[in-house]
């Protein structure tokens, strides 16, 4: 059975893991959210929903972890309780935005592909070599136009960023349209999200597993103590009980005896004393 103390270690050393995943959920959460905005024209709006939601639990991962190195350290009982509520609310929560998560990883292509359709057939014609957002995605995409380099006809008209310009004499345009292209970027922006939701469901429940063990562990040793002590106690109770007759047995009745002070002396050496006190007289003589 592994011992408290290497149960401690455990809890600290998931800390760490805690502390680093939420610099990652945090990380990672900027960089898609920005990719999404980068292209936000063609992107639905719901799509910034389960990042953001990340993002706030890589914060809550960061101050997480401060009940994490607290509770097994100074093994109080109400930090461990708190952050095993804690864990399971976040896991449930974090479990719940990997099911939307999936939930968008199906439709996103098709709203998406919807979305870059209106936009097509709204720009066509009028400004689309000057439209920011399809500039930025046939750049970002290697595309051009919805179907291909055929929706602009003759190849004088092919928009500047449908064409390769990097090399200066072999100047190629992309002849694959950007539906396709936008449909598997934005499923893969969604999978990123479904895989950080699951991954961090599964570092919550190594989480509740290792601090519970630890605090099932930390009662145990309690309740060994406390029993030890009491058995003390009581062994010492009846020791006490047994020794108590032998010190407290009744002294034999005696009669009191006189014993003189210091400054009194007893009544026959009063007496020789005064006798010895007394005057020698001498006889008298009587003449005739």
């Amino acid at each position: 059975m592994v011992s408290l103390r290497m149960k401690e270690v455990f809890c600290l050393l998931y800390s760490v893991l805690l502390f680093l995943s939420g610099m990652f959920l945090v990380g990672l959460s900027v960089v898609f959210i920005y990719r999404i905005f980068y292209n936000f024209k063609f992107f639905p709006s719901v799509a910034l929903g389960p990042f953001i939601f990340l993002f706030l639990f890589g914060i809550v991962h960061l101050l997480l972890t401060w009940l994490a190195i607290k509770g097994p350290t100074v093994k109080h009982e109400f930090h461990i309780i708190l952050f095993l509520v804690i864990t399971i609310v976040l896991f449930m929560a974090e479990f719940g935005i990997g099911v939307w998560n999936v939930v968008l990883w199906n439709n996103i292509d098709l709203e998406s592909v919807m979305l870059l359709t209106e936009s097509f057939e709204t720009v066509i014609g009028k400004d689309f070599k000057e439209n920011s957002g399809w500039n930025r995605l046939q750049t970002k995409l290697r595309c051009c136009g919805l179907n291909g380099v055929k929706d602009f006809g003759q190849a004088g008209s092919y928009p500047t960023f449908c064409c390769d310009g990097r090399k200066e004499f072999n100047i190629t345009c992309f002849d694959n349209g950007c539906r396709q292209p936008l449909a598997d970027y934005a499923r893969g922006i969604m999978l990123d999200g479904v895989l950080m939701s699951f991954l961090s469901c599964l570092l919550q429940a190594f989480g509740v597993f290792i601090f519970f063990s630890f605090f099932q562990t930390l009662k145990r040793d309690r309740d060994i103590k406390s029993a030890r002590r009491l058995a003390i106690m009581k062994e010492l109770a009846e020791h006490s009980e047994h020794a108590t007759p032998l010190t407290q047995s009744p002294l034999p009745s005696t009669t009191p005896m006189y014993t003189p002070q210091r400054n009194e002396t007893p009544k026959s050496s009063k007496r020789r004393s005064s006798k010895a006190a007394a005057p020698l007289t001498p006889p008298v003589q009587v003449n005739v």
